[in-house]
Formats: structure tokens, C-alpha cells, sequence
């Protein structure tokens, strides 16, 4: 899976019927579009030069505050759009399971976060099958109960020739993670005993994300409590492990991660050895809902600077579109098109409908003059007012989370500012 070329066929959303496959690296040369009439409909495509910006845009802030970055790889699942972010300047990039780890292994990728402590023996044996087969890799592993780690010591010491194991202490904040500071002691100090120096602590880990509530208020009550337990627990880690070189500190999530740099940046004068690792995921597709606006928030409170804060205001745009036919009309003003609950994310809101296209033109903006009201399995009921539309026009949606957009498909196509297909992305959810 490293060279990344694939052979796209009938069976993939987007394929035009009765086309011969082509391979991934040629599809350029079809000049396909999913407004021209030859594509099958729905599809998700990705905006290529909007993705670029965001990446170089995330790359720019995380560097100019000491920060490193692994983007949560669970939003695209795809090992193309992972490397290119490490490219740009990511660390590597982060998963949330041993499947999604071993798919991005497979596709060339080598340091590995996985943001999750993963289970318990049986899930440790499989953790084994996977450093056998990638023993280069460089992987770092969520860890919260001493159990686990007597089931890490028992797996290595059957199999010295195991790679090295990086270990980051979850602190919870309404998830998985250690809960109170006498469990964070506990699982340094079992730590501290293991014998195995293949098994070393790198530092700790949260998620931030769950901090948040609609009062702003609220939501920073909790990331100070969430942020004094950090300092807590980086206190306890310098007392038993003494002045280590980098300590990882790593956090989550696209909404708040301007809370975590602004503490980051305060903690790093009390212990100048850590460093903080995010894993902000969804920033870099962006969304025309809650992602978007809480990017917006972001820029608007000003937390990472004048420059940042521009940075931030101007990029992080919206990448990824959902492309369907109107295949029929219910009266006149509602538009029955073919996409639906198998092909959008719902759990945010439903697509936004953006623009009409026909005969392969833009022939009205109509995001001020339609909603999406109902979805069905695979119907959309679209109101559109103020506009005429015809049954065959192609309707450009916009989405509403990512993360539950993307797993739906299993290509996405990257378009150019033509709206032209120049490339195709495998997704691997499974």
C-alpha cells in the first residue's frame, strides 16, 4: 500500500457507468467533473488548494508557539492526506485504534500516536503482532490502569525483540484517563517499577474537547480545572522521574486548542522540558457548521496572538463538498435530490445546499435562498426559493462534520479551482 495507487471501477461512488477503471495516478487525464453529467452522483470531493492553505496554516501556528502537531488521521483515513500533512511539517499523525494504526503503518507512515489505551491482554498480543510486523515504528501509547501496563511487561518480557514503547498517561476529564491524582501516582510508580526499558514514559495526555458547554464560562471553569490537574500531574512526573528531556504533553481537538497553547506556553516557564503535541484533526477540512464556527471563536478570542488570530480568521476554510443530482420535484419549490443519510453526516446538522450547476456552470449561489429540510435514506428534500431549478441540475452541498462525512465514502476526489478531478484519495474505515 506505500506507492498508493489504487485502480478505481465500477462499485465506487463517483465512477461513471460503463467507464474502463483507470488507475488512481491517471485519473487526471479523464477530466472528469462531478458537474459535467458523467460522474455518478453523490459524491465527496476535496478542494485541493483549500486543503493545502489550511495545512500550511496549522503548520504555521503550531510551529510559531514551540508546538508540534499529529493530526487525528481518524478524519480522512487516508494515508495520502496523512503523509502530505507530515510533508508540511507534522510529527506524524495520530489514530484511535490498532486497525486505523496498522493502516497507517502500511501506507509508509512511521510515527504513530495512538490516543487511546487499547484494552487489555488480548489487546496487547495484537499490539505485538503489529511492532513484529513494523518493527521501526515509533509508536506512542495511551495508558491509564497499572493492569495494563502488567500486561505490556508480561508481552515483552516473552518477546525481547520488541521495538521500544512510548507511554503517555491519560488524564480523564470525562472519558478515558486516570480520574484522580492518587491514580496518576499509582501508574507513575508502576511505571517507575517496570524493568523493561523498551517500556519508557514519555509524559501524559487529555482530551480537551469534552470541556466544552454552550456558556463559555462553564467551559473555561472546566479547562481550569482540567489544566490544574495537568500541573498536578506534571509536578508528580518531575518528582519521580527527575528533570527528563521532552515530556510530552499531548491534547486534542480543533475547538479549544487555543486554550491548550495559552496554558502550554505558561507551563513551559515552571518545567522548560516539555512539549506539547496536538491532535487537532478537523481543522484542516474544516466544515460549513459547527467546525468552522468554532475556528471562528478561536480567531475571535485572540488567545494566540495578533497574527495567529489572522491567520486563523483568513484560512481554515471549508474543503469538502458533497456533489447531487435533482432527480425529481415535489411541488414547486421542493427539490428531490439523490443524497441522503448513507452519504452525509447528520449528528450536526444536515448538508447545506450551496450552489446550482447546469450543463457543467454555476448558474445560481442559493445558500441564502434553500435549506435542506428532511433527509431520507437516500432522498434529500431541498427548499429552494427565489430560484428556478430543473430536474438534472447538480446541487454543491456543503457539510457539517468531517468526521462523519468522510466515513461514509470510500473515495474522495480532490478537485481543482476548475472543479475538475485531478485526484483520488482511498479512504479505509473499514
Amino acid at each position: 500500500m506505500k506507492n498508493h495507487i489504487f485502480t478505481l471501477s465500477s462499485g465506487f461512488r463517483g465512477f461513471p457507468p460503463g467507464a474502463e477503471p483507470v488507475a488512481s495516478t491517471d485519473i487526471a487525464s479523464r477530466n472528469w467533473s462531478p458537474v459535467t453529467g458523467e460522474m455518478a452522483l453523490p459524491l465527496l470531493s476535496l478542494d485541493l488548494q483549500t486543503f493545502n492553505d489550511n495545512v500550511d496554516a496549522m503548520m504555521s501556528i503550531v510551529k510559531s508557539h514551540g508546538a508540534k502537531i499529529a493530526p487525528h488521521g481518524k478524519t480522512p483515513m487516508s494515508p495520502v492526506l496523512a503523509r502530505q500533512m507530515v510533508d508540511s511539517g507534522a510529527w506524524g499523525t495520530s489514530v484511535a485504534d490498532l486497525r486505523q494504526a496498522e493502516v497507517m503503518l502500511a501506507g509508509g507512515l512511521n510515527k504513530i500516536l495512538l490516543a487511546n489505551q487499547i484494552g487489555g491482554h488480548a489487546a496487547v498480543t495484537r499490539l505485538a503482532g503489529l511492532l513484529r510486523k513494523y518493527p521501526k515504528a515509533e509508536l506512542l501509547l495511551f495508558v491509564d490502569t497499572p493492569e495494563f501496563i502488567d500486561a505490556l511487561e508480561e508481552q515483552y518480557a516473552q518477546e525481547p525483540s520488541l521495538p521500544p514503547l512510548g507511554l503517555l498517561i491519560e488524564i480523564s476529564c470525562g472519558r478515558g484517563g486516570v480520574s484522580t491524582e492518587g491514580e496518576f501516582a499509582a501508574m507513575l510508580h508502576r511505571i517507575d517499577s517496570n524493568n523493561d526499558e523498551r517500556l519508557t514514559l514519555q509524559g501524559i495526555a487529555f482530551y480537551e474537547g469534552t470541556c466544552m458547554k454552550e456558556d463559555i464560562h462553564e467551559t473555561e471553569e472546566n479547562l481550569k480545572k482540567l489544566f490544574e490537574r495537568v500541573d498536578k500531574s506534571l509536578f508528580l512526573l518531575k518528582e519521580v522521574f527527575g528533570d527528563q528531556e521532552n515530556v510530552i504533553i499531548s491534547a486534542g481537538g480543533s475547538s479549544l486548542f487555543d486554550y491548550v497553547i495559552e496554558y502550554f506556553t505558561r507551563a513551559r516557564e515552571k518545567y522548560p522540558t516539555i512539549q506539547l503535541l496536538l491532535r487537532s484533526g478537523a481543522c484542516f477540512f474544516s466544515d460549513n457548521g459547527n467546525i468552522r464556527a468554532r475556528l471562528g471563536r478561536i480567531a475571535g478570542r485572540g488567545k494566540l496572538g495578533k497574527e495567529s488570530s489572522m491567520i486563523i480568521a483568513s484560512f481554515f476554510k471549508p474543503t469538502l463538498r458533497l456533489w447531487a443530482e435533482v432527480i425529481s420535484r415535489n411541488g414547486e419549490s421542493i427539490a428531490i435530490c439523490g443524497l441522503g443519510m448513507r452519504d452525509s453526516s447528520i449528528d450536526q446538522g444536515v448538508p447545506i445546499p450551496l450552489a446550482l450547476w447546469r450543463g457543467g456552470n454555476k448558474v445560481a449561489d442559493i445558500m441564502d435562498k434553500s435549506q435542506t429540510v428532511k433527509l431520507n435514506d437516500q432522498h434529500a428534500f431541498i427548499d429552494i426559493h427565489e430560484e428556478e431549478f430543473r430536474v438534472g441540475d447538480v446541487i454543491e452541498f456543503g457539510i457539517r462534520h468531517p468526521c462523519t462525512c468522510i466515513d461514509k465514502h470510500d473515495i474522495i476526489y480532490g478537485l481543482n479551482q476548475n472543479v475538475t478531478v485531478t485526484a483520488a484519495y482511498k479512504t479505509f474505515f473499514g
